[in-house]
């Protein structure tokens, strides 16, 4: 009788618990009118900006997990629009991934759309367009989930958001990168530095004596990177691209494009100094070393009064990603499938530059993916009725995917991942004459974006376990739109199960609104995809490839970048 009072008694606890872990839970909202804004740059040029409610930068959205986000879209652009939650997996939600023509149609000029986003997760991520090129125009801000157990232990916390920001409009550059004339392709484009939408030079971090601090850092500019370090201080970096990993001392830290990283920091006990700290920009993607890096220095604040120290920089070696250990100690997944992805790049059929996988360049569908593998039926499990041009492949549930990625371009992708992070299991040289590997540990880093070297490669493995239509692509917004993306499609069978029935408030109409079909292979017909596809897909002209041949000066760029491979 006891026994069995014990455990009523227990059970009511557990419930308990639940409810009140529920009635923690909110429901975050926010309306969003996105529009162009003037934004001026420290007084120097004023261009427009893809901004919200009349406001640029746009503020930081802040939750708890176990939260639901919901953002209210009305869209005042002038073309289609779309918002990704970076990093979100998005499971069992796979229509609120936001990438235009894959999850969703896109919001047309003056419709509306609602994102109901249960927040699973913990860490550091943000939300940014997946139309065009809308990114690099300034539709992006960090969010934040806050983790109500966190491990590490710290006084307070500062986000700071990295970006790049340009004199020109992305469409501006993209026509120049698409261009087949390498002299007018790597015309220099140098961009600005921003924190929150000042410039790096100007902004400051505010420090009091003995506190430790943990800085969010996020890169969601559209092309650089960015190497923080603060002067006369040890960074710890605790957190990447919302994994937990095991405590790591370091001078600095380096954030590709879609890349995150959370560093503790503790103050000095004096007010008697301030110190500088640096987010340095790097590129290899134009050949233009006399930009290469970009120094930018901010002020670390202990004092408005104090004078700053000069101590000796951190420098811009990191710790590779094959030697940190997530907290939750996963060992290393073992593989029941390979693919392997070259990535080149070159002239195509269409007289333009472009980028590509496996000699496939991503070219938009006429139909979203996910509404394909909704629609088709039995014809779901077979990747050629999603087009050539989506370089698709169909995933079985609970597989574990082994993709190794061939970078033959002499620049670096910070290559990110929808709906997962990947364990990175090695990285090396493919060139034959520097056939340099290394391993991962047995229990290897968790991310969703890697950056692959030019003339390197990675091997990383993730579990088929969130059944949706989930895109592999290049970070770098010009890429993306150059075409260097493809589709995984998980557990097609799943997905109708699942998400038949379940579309959200007007997402087929602002399909219809469109004129976009919503039934159907790629090209909205039956079966797999016509004929016709071959005549309108750009093919690539082989003796125009631009594989791996480092410019002048690449080597020591490369190096920089890379950090000390081990």
């Amino acid at each position: 009788m006891l026994s069995l009072l014990r455990g009523c008694a227990l059970a009511w606890v557990a419930l308990l618990l639940l409810a009140a872990r529920a009635a923690e839970a909110r429901s975050i909202e926010h309306f969003w009118d996105i529009e162009e804004v003037d934004f001026s740059l420290a007084g120097m040029f004023t261009r427009k900006a893809i901004g919200v409610n009349g406001q640029w930068p746009i503020p930081r959205v802040e939750a708890t997990q176990g939260d639901t986000l919901v953002i209210h879209v009305t869209n005042k652009l002038n073309e289609p629009t779309s918002l990704h939650a970076h990093g979100i997996f998005q499971n069992g939600t796979n229509y609120y991934d936001g990438a235009s023509m894959v999850t969703e149609c896109g919001i047309p000029p003056n419709g509306t759309f609602t994102y109901e986003i249960p927040l699973q997760q913990a860490g550091t991520y943000w939300i940014h367009s997946h139309y065009k090129s809308q990114t690099a125009d300034g539709l992006r801000t960090p969010l934040i989930i806050h983790d109500p157990n966190e491990v590490y232990k710290y006084d307070e916390e500062i986000v700071l958001p990295l970006e790049d920001w340009f004199h020109e409009p992305a469409s501006v550059m993209i026509k120049q990168f698409r261009n087949p004339d390498p002299s007018i392709r790597f015309t220099p484009i140098v961009p600005y530095g921003l924190i929150d939408g000042t410039c790096i030079n100007r902004h400051r971090i505010n420090f009091s004596p003995g506190k430790t601090y943990r800085i969010r850092l996020l890169n969601i500019g559209a092309s650089f990177d960015f190497h923080f370090s603060i002067e006369g201080h040890h960074v710890r970096l605790i957190e990447v691209d919302g994994v937990m990993v095991k405590e790591r001392g370091m001078h600095g830290v380096g954030v590709a494009v879609g890349q995150r990283a959370s560093i503790l920091v503790t103050a000095r006990n004096t007010t008697n100094w301030n110190y500088m700290f640096h987010a340095d920009m790097f590129t290899d993607l134009l050949q233009m070393p006399q930009y290469n890096p970009l120094n930018f220095t901010g002020t670390v604040e202990y004092s408005p009064t104090a004078l700053t120290a000069r101590e000796p920089c951190a420098t811009w070696l990191t710790v590779p990603d094959l030697d940190l250990e997530p907290l939750d100690g996963e060992p290393m997944l073992e593989a029941d499938r390979q693919i392997t992805l070259n990535a080149y790049s070159g002239v195509f059929s269409d007289q333009t530059f472009r980028h590509s996988f496996n000699n496939y360049t991503y070219v938009t569908p006429r139909v979203p993916t996910l509404l394909t593998a909704l629609s088709v039926g039995k014809d779901a499990n077979k990747s050629l009725v999603y087009g050539h041009q989506t370089n698709a492949y169909v995933l079985r549930h609970m597989e574990v995917v082994e993709v190794t990625i061939n970078n033959h371009d002499y620049y670096s992708h910070p290559f990110h991942i929808h709906g997962h992070v990947f364990q990175i299991i090695e990285v090396g040289s493919i060139r034959s004459q520097d056939r340099t590997s290394k391993m991962a540990q047995d229990t290897p880093v968790k991310r969703d974006t890697v950056v692959v070297h030019g003339g390197q490669y990675a091997v990383i493995r993730f579990r088929a376990d969130n059944p949706g239509v989930w895109l592999l692509h290049c970070h770098i917004d010009f890429h993306i739109m150059l075409g260097l993306q493809m589709t995984f499609i998980e557990a097609p069978d799943k997905i109708q199960q699942n998400m038949r029935g379940r579309l959200p408030d007007r997402y087929k109409e602002n399909c219809i609104a469109q004129g976009i079909k919503t039934t159907g292979n790629a090209f909205g017909n039956q079966g797999e995809v016509q004929a016709e596809e071959d005549q309108e897909v750009p093919t690539p002209y082989p003796d125009r490839f631009e594989s791996y041949e480092p410019p002048s000066g690449w080597k020591i760029v490369s190096y920089i970048l890379g950090g000390n491979k081990g």
